[in-house]
């Protein structure tokens, strides 16, 4: 590789971002990108109220060491943080620090009897949704079926 095609790649990471495979995403590609996950997390939102969850996204435009989910419910005792990912692909991929912090922010409220981590993959035409409780990578793909049920809690 030449000097001349590595100045230019250091310049145009700066400006975008990696994306699937390696390809530098423009501007217009993350700016996509994030709008389907704020579309996503508000349409949660939106539907845990109507199951009667008292829920609430939170507005974090860059990655953090908080340990902040996207969106948290209180139903009763309960209560449930919830990372959202909203992809046209067939499979969603969740960092083991990203999971990390989910279990972290659920640490911090002893109050509650019940609390739950959930993934959440925002599929075309599906949600999927998947609970865990154990810090790892993990993956959702759209063929999948949810393994917990939000009108149980």
């Amino acid at each position: 590789m030449s000097l001349r095609e590595l100045a230019s790649r250091s310049k145009s990471v700066g400006k975008g971002g990696r994306g699937h495979k390696g390809r530098i995403l423009t501007i217009k590609e993350i700016r996509r990108i994030r709008k389907r996950g704020y579309n996503a997390e508000r349409q949660l939102v939106k539907k845990l109220r109507a199951m009667g969850f008292k829920s609430l996204r939170v507005p974090v435009s860059a990655p953090s060491k908080e340990p902040l989910p996207d969106v948290f419910a209180v139903k009763g005792r309960s209560l449930i943080a919830f990372e959202v990912k909203a992809l046209a692909a067939e499979r969603v991929y969740f960092r083991r620090d990203q999971v990390e912090k989910l279990l972290k922010f659920l640490e911090m409220f002893e109050l509650y009897e019940n609390k739950v981590a959930v993934l959440v993959g925002k599929f075309p035409y599906k949600w999927v949704f998947k609970q865990v409780g154990k810090v790892a990578d993990y993956v959702i793909r759209s063929d999948e079926r949810s393994n917990i049920r939000l009108d149980r809690i």
